[in-house]
């Protein structure tokens, strides 16, 4: 009898496995389908910038290289052959747009400061086309200041002002009786991190734990929740202020995750589940996932058999970057997640030698740069080089972004991360615990597995550009996508060149391979029924919240570090002016014919004039060129176009203050048609304000005057919402850095030699694994440090950096 209920009993037992067993296969099976499917059909992007240096004055150039790779291996990516590059204000207005080709995702470029622009910060933001089908906070985004020392002035920050402080418990929720691990962050005013330290107390205030932030606000402590308890934390910052939190309320059933990271070569991973949890569900089955670059590393199907499951996962499984945990019911729902950062030290091994010893002034140096994988072996890449003078151009080099943390850490995180660099620049067990703690604190959600599963994501809505194109949408007049509508590309440069298509059902419309060249282009449409009522609208990037804090940490220190360079700027500016000024003879203006000007500006003393509009394409919208100098205006966007305000009238009038009045050739238009108007339509601009004058036609009110220039006699006519014109800067050709020789005396290089940026090449290549570069020095002494990037064809990243004097 005994024999038969152990036969029974293990063969119930086999049934039930082998039944858990053929589940499991069949789930894994489908999520493992259903994640490829997804990940095919939304291939990721990702943009590098690699820039010359970190801090620019008006008149600099930023010199730049784009590398763009594939998130599943960072291969460089033939998705697109385009990649855009956009120098913004604070506020998001674009000031510079590039459009540059890629070679097997590779490009380079820069972008010409204007003398007159504006301090402050800006951001220079960099995307593909198909990487506007994803959230437009994985753009590259990167904040430069641009300064005049003697206008910019940092903002004393409010050391009183109550921090933002936020809890995360590992795996997302506390749980009641189980113990975990809860990540706290605390952040000032400006968003960056503020360390404090704290206890946590019950509701008959016991004193549970106690905790210190280890780096930049952020910290961790552990806590086991009681049923029927709440928990309060209090904290004290550095200045002495207390405040208290509440803790996020623990629920009663669920699973307690612990991942520990702290090893080298293996992660150990801890799944508890609650007491009432595991009396009712010892039947069920649960699946443990670990996806990285849209790739699933790592499968677990276990049942509770113990309260608890544990495992050892060797960390070879994953690639370097960031890996995602996630424990799923049986029936697919998730349950837990859990980030963690995997550091392989799989990076390129970069070497740099230099031959000579001493380095004095205008000498030329000579280097060679070696490459391997990590296991030694020589590789074929692309690399690009900038050399600096640390003195005069100084290098927040924790704040640093570079090749390495953002396509492997900022890249996938939706959030800030302050001083990525710090992670990657000395590897230590502190900073990799410090990494760990991070992870805790930022939310990764490349995609929802519901979505994923159910097999319920958007089709992409934006093409992968294979060459520069147009597209937009038709739409009614009063919003309504018109379907089948008949559109029209046409432009007269270098001949007369037409395109015709038809909208889908969404209203959607695309030209593609338009020229490369710059060009004005002419978009007609019509209603499937040949129509007029209807409004071409193009794509453009609206509503995306700028980076305000990147690079922020330090800033104050840095503008003060930049007065040598400043002076430095500004004296070989000098220089460059005395080589091309010519004495001219004195000329007697005897007349003067009447210029638009003089026809349509009605003030004899304007207030402002701006006369600086460039005949040939920029890049550069009319509002943000009018933006950055209208002294005293702001300008804000709409749905409708652009508005200015004074800030006299924002202050007297606010929350609604009045926009100035816009003129074009003496005749008032509204935003809508400002709008279509091109920066090279605009020959100069006055700005009449109420204080001491006023617009005679329409009473006091503030008046900004635009007078066009003149085609075949007539003034610019906006277009109608049918026909509208559009230009397109084409593919920018990237100059080249100009690096002197001194091998031989000539009149040329008489000059002091000044430079701020000593070199810069964008294509360095390395075949079998060396390659060698040059340039001579300035003649500035100090240090001159040597930054390398790159990315060999197997997608391994590369960055080192090297320092020399100069006496």
């Amino acid at each position: 009898m005994k024999l038969s209920l152990t036969f029974i009993f293990l063969f119930t037992l086999f049934c039930a496995l082998n039944s858990f067993a053929q589940t499991d296969s069949a789930f894994l099976a489908r999520t493992i389908n259903a994640l490829e499917k997804y990940s095919l059909a939304n291939q990721v992007e990702k943009v590098h910038l690699h820039f010359d240096k970190q801090g620019y004055i008006p008149g600099d150039t930023i010199w730049f290289k784009a590398y763009v790779v594939t998130s599943e291996n960072h291969s460089l990516s033939s998705i697109s052959n385009v990649v855009y590059v956009e120098l913004l204000t604070a506020k998001d207005s674009v000031i510079s747009r590039v459009a540059l080709p890629l070679s097997s995702g590779i490009g380079w470029g820069d972008i010409a400061l204007p003398v007159l622009l504006k301090t402050g910060k800006y951001q220079l933001r960099a995307y593909t086309n198909w990487m506007r089908n994803d959230d437009l906070a994985y753009f590259f985004s990167q904040q430069i200041n641009i300064g005049d020392l003697q206008a910019i002035k940092a903002k004393k920050q409010n050391i009183t002002a109550k921090p933002d402080v936020q809890f995360f418990p590992e795996g997302g929720v506390l749980i009641n009786g189980l113990r975990s691990k809860v990540a706290i962050k605390s952040v000032d005013e400006k968003g960056l991190g503020e360390d404090l330290e704290g206890l946590v107390t019950d509701n008959d205030d016991n004193e549970v734990a106690e905790f210190k932030t280890h780096h930049l606000g952020m910290g961790i402590f552990a806590i086991t929740p009681t049923a029927g308890k709440l928990y309060k934390v209090k904290i004290t910052c550095k200045n002495g202020n207390r405040y208290i939190f509440d803790l996020p309320k623990a629920h009663d059933d669920g699973f307690a995750i612990a991942i520990n990271n702290t090893q080298a070569d293996s992660l150990s991973v801890r799944i508890v589940a609650s007491n009432k949890l595991f009396e009712t569900q010892k039947s069920a089955g649960y699946y443990l996932l670990a996806q990285s670059a849209g790739k699933i590393c790592y499968t677990a199907a276990f049942r509770l058999a113990a309260q608890s499951f544990n495992t050892a996962i060797d960390k070879k499984r994953f690639p370097t970057g960031i890996t995602r945990f996630t424990l799923f019911a049986a029936n697919g729902e998730p349950l837990n997640e859990r980030i963690v950062f995997i550091q392989n030290n799989d990076a390129l091994k970069l070497n740099i030698t230099r031959a000579g010893n001493t380095l004095t002034a205008r000498q030329k140096v000579q280097f060679e740069l070696d490459a391997k994988t990590a296991g030694g072996n020589n590789i074929t890449g692309s690399f690009s080089v900038s050399v600096i003078n640390e003195d005069l151009t100084p290098v927040d080099e924790l704040s640093e972004n570079t090749i390495l943390n953002n396509l492997l850490l900022t890249s996938d995180i939706k959030g800030y991360i302050e001083q990525p660099n710090y992670y990657f620049t000395d590897i230590t067990d502190k900073t990799r615990a410090d990494l760990d703690i991070l992870m805790l604190t930022q939310g990764y959600r490349r995609f929802e597995w519901k979505q994923v599963l159910a097999d319920k994501h958007q089709q992409p809505v934006f093409e992968a550009e294979k060459s520069l194109q147009i597209s937009g949408y038709l739409k009614t007049l009063d919003g309504k996508p018109v379907a089948n509508g008949k559109v029209r590309l046409l432009t007269t440069k270098a001949g007369i060149f037409m395109l015709d298509t038809v909208t889908n059902e969404n209203g959607k419309f695309s030209f593609n391979r338009l020229p490369e060249d710059s060009a004005r282009y002419v978009i007609q449409a019509r209603s499937d029924k040949n129509k007029k009522n209807v409004m071409v609208v193009l794509d453009t990037l609206s509503g995306h919240k700028s980076f305000a804090f990147r690079n922020a940490p330090g800033e104050k220190d840095t503008i003060k570090e930049l007065t040598a360079y400043q002076k430095q700027v500004k004296q070989q500016l000098k220089l460059s002016l005395d080589r091309r000024t010519i004495q001219l003879k004195e000329v007697v203006i005897k007349d003067k014919k009447d210029t638009p000007k003089d026809i349509f500006s009605h003030a004899e003393h304007p207030d402002q004039v701006i006369n600086d509009f460039p005949k040939e394409p920029t890049g550069e919208s009319l509002s943000t060129f009018l933006g950055v100098r209208l002294r005293g205006i702001e300008m804000r966007s709409s749905a409708e176009g652009a508005s200015f305000y004074t800030a006299r009238s924002i202050a007297k009038y606010y929350p609604k203050p009045p926009p100035m009045m816009v003129k074009l050739d003496g005749s008032i238009i509204d935003p809508a048609i400002f709008s279509t108007l091109l920066l090279t339509d605009i020959e100069s601009a006055e700005v009449i304000r109420t204080t001491g004058q006023m617009d005679m036609t329409t009473g006091a009110r503030e008046v900004l005057y635009l007078i066009s220039r003149k085609h075949s006699g007539t003034a610019i006519k906006p277009s109608t919402p049918d026909v509208i014109t559009y230009q397109s800067n084409g593919l920018y050709k990237a100059r080249e850095f100009y690096s002197p020789k001194y091998d031989r005396i000539n009149e040329s290089n008489t000059k002091p030699d000044l430079r701020t940026t000593i070199y810069w090449n964008p294509t360095v290549i390395i075949d079998k694994g060396l390659t060698k570069f040059e340039f001579f020095n300035s003649d500035t002494k100090g240090t001159y440090r040597v930054t390398v990037e790159g990315i060999d064809t197997d997608g391994n990243l590369g960055r080192i950096v090297y320092r020399y004097n100069v006496e």
